[in-house]
C-alpha cells in the first residue's frame, strides 16, 4: 500500500522518484479562486509529534496513480508491498504518457469558512511548489506540531494555474481541540483507494464497477 507515515519518510517519500461500491464518503476541503479559510489540523504527521494524540491518528503522504484520461481512476502504488503494481508498469513504457507516481498529503483538519459551523473535512494536496504540503512538512519538522496553531490557508487561480498558500497565524493560550467532539474521517478508507494488482489493469481501464468518485478529491494535482 503506498501509504506514508511519519515526517523521516515523507520527506523521503517527496523527494524519492516514482516508477467498493459502498465506499465511505467524506467532505474535502474545497476552495474558489482568491478564497481562505481558516484551519486546525487534527492529526499530526508524526507520531514523534509533542502534540500526537493516537486517538486522532495521522495524516500521511500517499504515493498514487491516476489514470491520464481519467481522473477519477486513482489508485494508491502498491510497488512496494504488492510488487508489482499497474501505473509503474505504464510509467515505465512511456515516462511521458502521465502514468508517474504522484505523492498527496491527506488530513483531518476542522475548517472555519466564516460562513457555517466549523466542520471537519478532507486536506488534500499534492507536494509541488504551487501546494502548501511543502511548507506544512517543514513546519512540522521545525516546531514538533502542526495542530497547536491556527493556520490560513488561500487559494490562488484556477484548474493548473492554482497556488495554494498557507500562514500559521499567531493565536495567544491556543488550547488543543477535542477531538472526541467531531467525527474524524477515516483516511484510509475514505481518502485513498487500494485496489490489488490483479485488479488494478481492469480499475484503471474502467472495466470495473469501483465508484469512480469515492477517493478523488480534484482532477487537479497541485
Amino acid at each position: 500500500m503506498g501509504l506514508v507515515k511519519g515526517l523521516s519518510a515523507m520527506n523521503k517519500a517527496l523527494d524519492k522518484p516514482s516508477y467498493s461500491e459502498d465506499s465511505p464518503k467524506g467532505r474535502w476541503l474545497k476552495l474558489n479562486d482568491g478564497q481562505s479559510v481558516k484551519i486546525r489540523f487534527l492529526q499530526e504527521l508524526d507520531p514523534d509529534s509533542k502534540s500526537y494524540n493516537a486517538d486522532a491518528g495521522l495524516g500521511f503522504i500517499a504515493v498514487e496513480h491516476t489514470n491520464p484520461t481519467d481522473y477519477r481512476r486513482k489508485a494508491l502504488c502498491s510497488i512496494d508491498d504488492q510488487g508489482r503494481c499497474y501505473g509503474c508498469e505504464q510509467h515505465r513504457r512511456d515516462p511521458k504518457a502521465g502514468w508517474k507516481g504522484r505523492s498527496r498529503l491527506y488530513i483531518n483538519v476542522l475548517v472555519d469558512d466564516g460562513t457555517e459551523e466549523p466542520y471537519v473535512a478532507i486536506f488534500s494536496q499534492g507536494a509541488g511548489p504551487k501546494s502548501a504540503t511543502p511548507e506544512i512538512i517543514q513546519y512540522a519538522g521545525e516546531t514538533g506540531s502542526i495542530s497547536d496553531v491556527i493556520w490560513r490557508l488561500k487559494r490562488t487561480g484556477e484548474k493548473t494555474d492554482t497556488n495554494y498558500s498557507i500562514i500559521p497565524l499567531p493565536t495567544a493560550d491556543i488550547q488543543p481541540v477535542d477531538v472526541t467532539k467531531y467525527e474524524m474521517i477515516d483516511l484510509e478508507k475514505v481518502a485513498v483507494r487500494d485496489v490489488t494488482y490483479d485488479e488494478q489493469e481492469d480499475f484503471y481501464l474502467g472495466r470495473s464497477s469501483t465508484n469512480d468518485d469515492s477517493s478523488s478529491s480534484s482532477s487537479v494535482e497541485w
